[in-house]
């Protein structure tokens, strides 16, 4: 009796996966969002700074994934990006499927004093590298016939809080660009949505809670003020952007997606 699993198997790895590029994506959240792609099928191309990192998920997902180190504070990295892209083994890596704009620099300063010089660089790596990097993207695919842009906003865009008022404005621009974007972009069948995460057990709060008097109190008092009792998780994260980038949501554009348990519904 023939077994035709092994046929199957066989035939679902001989097809190409489709490709793609999620920024800041080898560490956190953008690190959950390339894991969780790769799990659902697709091939990804990670960029960022710590090259351990990178070349962990490359031995983790071998002919999966590629990353490529950039900085994502220069202009040039976008046109960098897609040049990687483009010198992928194609039988591993195929078509543009879509482009996640995860890469960001928190900014924590009272407005009395922000610094010019590390508010330029706060715009340039939030905003600036996500439309540079749209900007290079929508060749490729249109060529493939259309695809999906999600870039990672925060609930604090929309939810007043004090101390965070220069990082707030760059995610704000982040909705308004892909709103924009979106209407620019629908002729070609590219969709462009938002996630807005919010507060997120990334490295980052886990190092803000371990400061803490009490770390377990902390974190239950953020919790609190969330409907849905707890913190946002990075995978919560990654399958919401996961079904914005897939074809699951093919007729959603022009979003922005709260991933916040309720807190900005509150």
């Amino acid at each position: 009796m023939t077994n035709n699993n092994h046929f199957l198997e066989d035939a679902a790895m001989s097809v190409t996966p489709r490709t793609v590029i999620v920024t800041g994506g080898t560490a956190g959240i953008g690190r959950a969002i390339s894991e969780e792609l790769i799990g659902r099928g697709y091939a990804v191309l990670a960029t960022g700074r710590n090259e351990d990192q990178g070349l962990d998920l490359a031995r983790r997902h071998r002919g999966r994934f590629q990353f490529v180190s950039v900085d994502h504070g220069h202009p040039e990295a976008a046109q960098h990006v897609v040049e990687a892209y483009g010198q992928l083994d194609p039988s591993k890596f195929g078509a543009l499927a879509g482009l996640v704009n995860n890469v960001g620099k928190r900014h924590n300063e009272a407005i009395g004093e922000h610094d010019p010089a590390r508010l330029t660089e706060t715009f340039e790596i939030n905003v600036n590298s996500a439309i540079l990097m749209t900007q290079q993207v929508v060749p490729l695919l249109k060529e493939s016939g259309g695809g999906s842009i999600v870039s990672i906003s925060s609930r604090l865009a929309v939810a007043g809080m004090k101390g965070v008022s220069g990082y707030a404005a760059s995610k704000g621009a982040i909705n308004s660009f892909s709103i924009a974007a979106a209407i620019e972009l629908a002729p070609l069948n590219i969709r462009v949505n938002v996630v807005a995460p919010g507060m997120t057990k990334t490295p980052l709060i886990h190092a803000w809670l371990a400061e803490q008097p009490d770390p377990v109190i902390a974190e239950k008092d953020q919790a609190d003020r969330v409907p849905m009792g707890r913190l946002c998780s990075e995978i919560d994260v990654a399958k919401a952007v996961a079904f914005l980038i897939s074809d699951d949501s093919p007729y959603i554009t022009g979003i922005v997606l709260p991933v916040d348990g309720g807190y900005t519904a509150a």
